[in-house]
Parts: C-alpha cells; structure tokens; sequence
C-alpha cells in the first residue's frame, strides 16, 4: 500500500510540473522558430537580393536567442516555472516577432499569422485571463504593424486601387484588411474553444487524480479492514478467558481494597471489550442486510460519548450538547460513531484532563468541535495527518484519523485539524444530515 501511495504522489508531482515542462517546449518552439527566421534570412540575402535591415533583425533573433540561453539556465538551476513565468515567454515571442515584423514589412508579410502560434499555446495551457490578455497585446501589436512599419515593396500588395485608406504615402489595401479581420476572427475562435477544451481536459484530469486517489484509499481501507475483522475474530477467545478469570479473581477478593476496585475496573473494561465484538457482528449482519435503525441525532452522539466515557474513565471532559438543536432523526452507517470516538480518543491521548466538546446540529449538518489542551499539531507533518501510516503520537500508526476521515469523507463529511490560538488542537467535524432526515 505504501508504494501505491507514493507512486500516486509521484504522479500528482509530474502534474504539479506542468509549467516547466511546457516551458521547455516553448524553448524548443522558439529556436525551430528562430532557425527558420535565420534561412529565411540567409535566402533573401544571397539569393532574392531583398534590401531587409538585415542587422536589426539579427539583433532580434539574437535577443531572443539570448533569453531562450538564460531560460534554460535558470531552468537548469530551480527546475521549476510558474504561470506566470510561461506568459511572460510567450508575450517575449509575441514582442519578438512584433519587431521581426516592423522591420520585414510589417501587417504585409504572410509570416503575420505566426501571432496564431503563442495564442493556441497560452489558451491550452494558461487560464483564461492570461490568454485573453495576451489576445488583446497581439491584436493591439497586429494592428500598429499596420500603420507603423519598414515597408517592403516586394511583399507589399499590389494596386492602389485596391486602397481604402492612405497613411504617410504607404497604402493599406483591402487585403491587408482582410487579413486583420481573419487573425482577429481566428484569435477569438482558437481562444475560446482551445480554452473550453483546455478546461475540460483539465477537470477530466483533476477526476481521474481524485479516483486515482480514492481507488488507492479504498484499497488501504480494505486491507484494513481484512486485519481488523481477523483481529476480532482472535479476539474473542482471549477475551472470554480473562474475563471469567478476573471473575474468579474478584470472588477470591471480597473484603474492601484497591485491589478489588482494580479488578473491577478491569471486569468492566474487558465487558466493554465484548459487548464491543458483539456488535460489531449484529452491525455487520445489519450492513449485509441492508437494514439500517433510525436514531435521533442528540440520543445517538450522546451514547456516543457516554460509551467513550466508560471506556476512558481517566477523562475529563467538558461537555454541551445544544438544547436548541431541532430533533431529528437519521439512519447512520456504524461506520460514523466509529469515526467520531476516533477523534475523542485522538484528543483524550493528546491530554484527557480539560477537553471541551461541542455538538450542535440542523436539519442539514452536523458539527462536533472537540478541543484539547494538548502540545498540539507538529508542524512538521501537519500537511500529512489523516495519511496512513502518518501520526503524531510516539507509538501512533496513524490509521485512526486515516480511517476516520475516509469513512466521514464517503459521506460528504469534513473532518479538520488546526492550533487552538490558546492551546493544544481544535478537531471539527462536519457531516451532513442528508440520510433520512426528518423532524421527529
């Protein structure tokens, strides 16, 4: 089970580095980008003789070939990259490729539509408004391309007549227009549909961890379970012999000690024991059956905490009910008291001099807020409690809170751990009343 778990917290890192991986792959993007830019270069000098700034536009190329270096650099040091680093990389190709242009043409040369490019990346890996913000920088950037840039004769659309307006001599034809218009159509359309199915892959992602997650808890829990159910099936024999032998015991001991009064307390914790096998075996029929009793809420959580009382004489608790909570009646898995004299043992092992109980419900929640004035959380593996195999208590296997959280969770329920600001740990259980809830 343990390997299980940790390979699943492998892959929940492997997803956890999403941004860096994409980061390396707009790396390799930018220099096949930039290797293309360089031929194309080389082509137009040596062989269509083309009068391009060839040496501005080889400091940008060079440019953006120095931040791709330092990228990887860093990459190579902190193995690590936000969301907000990947944006910043793609509004750099976004600006690179602004200034390629404005000196290559600008709105006139075909190579436009790689604005396209950056766009599809940032909307299937970004949220939403780095997307769109980066929608709007390229269309603000397209649009000034239009008006403002080194002209190229050789690329530049043919006929005047085709002119609808005239900017410093240089005419704006419709096709240039019309090429606006279909970046501006196609940016929009990439945008929001990549962006849906981006979000839709990402939800189907985040469902299958969570199953992931569940299949491997499941698993832990049966695994459990199976020990637990062989445990008690040992447990009977051993349990029936002491307590006829603590019987005898007792009729050896009648006259008035401390040793009767242990012996009793001792009769009266393996009693406890028994009746506790004895139904976990008519709750275990009931389960097979599928035969559930009705409780009221107040009867239930106080039996609850009367039985964990008995079984913990050296508490000391103080306890409320509230009176003003509505009377209402449930039909609860065993599975729930089970959990909830988990979280009081927790507390009665942290300090079981001055806990505090609190237990309060409506018709559609119930809240239990337990605070003890023990030393309180490890900070340590704070993050980590409610794992199996994860505790705080020196002989602790952790499996309590790990059992109980899966079984309040399967019902919708919350159970949460923090530092009481006076001190020791405040344990909040929330559960909803939705299982045959009625006012009684």
């Amino acid at each position: 089970m343990k390997v299980a778990y940790d390979t699943a917290m492998n892959s929940f890192k492997f997803t956890a580095s999403a941004p860096e991986e994409n980061l390396r792959r707009l790396l390799l993007i930018r220099g096949l980008f930039l290797l293309m830019i360089c031929t194309a270069l080389g082509y137009c000098f040596w062989q269509l003789h083309l009068p391009l700034p060839y040496r501005s536009l080889l400091m940008v190329v060079s440019g953006l070939t120095l931040i791709s270096i330092a990228t990887l650099v860093l990459l190579h040091i902190s193995h690590s990259a936000s969301e907000l680093a990947f944006f910043t990389q793609l509004l750099i190709d976004v600006l690179g490729l602004s200034l390629l242009l404005f000196f290559s043409g600008g709105g006139d040369n075909p190579f436009v539509s790689y604005y396209l490019v950056p766009l599809c990346i940032a909307a299937a890996t970004l949220p939403r408004h780095f997307t769109w913000l980066l929608v709007l920088i390229s269309l603000a950037l397209y649009t000034s391309l239009i008006f403002f840039k080194i002209p190229l004769p050789d690329i530049a659309p043919q006929g005047h007549s085709a002119s609808v307006h005239q900017n410093h001599g240089a005419a704006i034809s419709i096709h240039t227009i019309g090429m606006w218009i279909n970046f501006l159509l196609s940016a929009l359309l990439i945008s929001y549909f990549v962006l849906a199915m981006a979000s839709s892959l990402r939800r189907q992602d985040a469902t299958l961890a969570q199953l992931r997650e569940d299949k491997l808890r499941d698993e832990q829990l049966m695994a459990v379970a199976t020990l637990a159910a062989g445990t008690a099936h040992d447990l009977g024999t051993p349990l029936t012999t002491i307590k006829t032998l603590l019987h005898e015991m007792q009729s050896e001991h009648d006259s008035p000690s401390e040793l009767k009064e242990d012996l009793h307390l001792l009769q009266t914790q393996v009693s406890h024991c028994s009746d506790t096998l004895r139904k976990l075996n008519q709750q275990a029929s009931e389960l097979k059956d599928g035969i559930l009793p009705t409780y009221s809420v107040r009867q239930h959580c106080s039996k609850i905490i009367d039985d964990w009382l008995l079984l913990r004489p050296e508490v000391e608790a103080n306890i409320h009910i509230d009176a003003d909570s509505p009377d209402v009646q449930v039909r609860w898995q065993p599975t729930i008291a089970q959990s909830i004299s988990n979280l009081l043992n927790n507390a009665a092992d942290a300090e079981p001099i001055g806990i505090d109980i609190q237990v309060y419900w409506t018709h559609q929640k119930l809240t239990i807020a337990i605070h003890d004035k023990g030393p309180g959380i490890d900070p340590a593996i704070a993050e980590d409690l409610g794992k199996a195999f994860v505790s705080d208590k020196g002989q602790g296997r952790g499996l309590g809170l790990f059992l109980t959280r899966a079984a309040i969770e399967r019902y919708e329920g919350v159970v949460s751990l923090s530092q009481h600001p006076e001190k020791g740990t405040l344990t909040t259980l929330s559960l909803p009343l939705t299982a045959t809830t009625e006012d009684a």
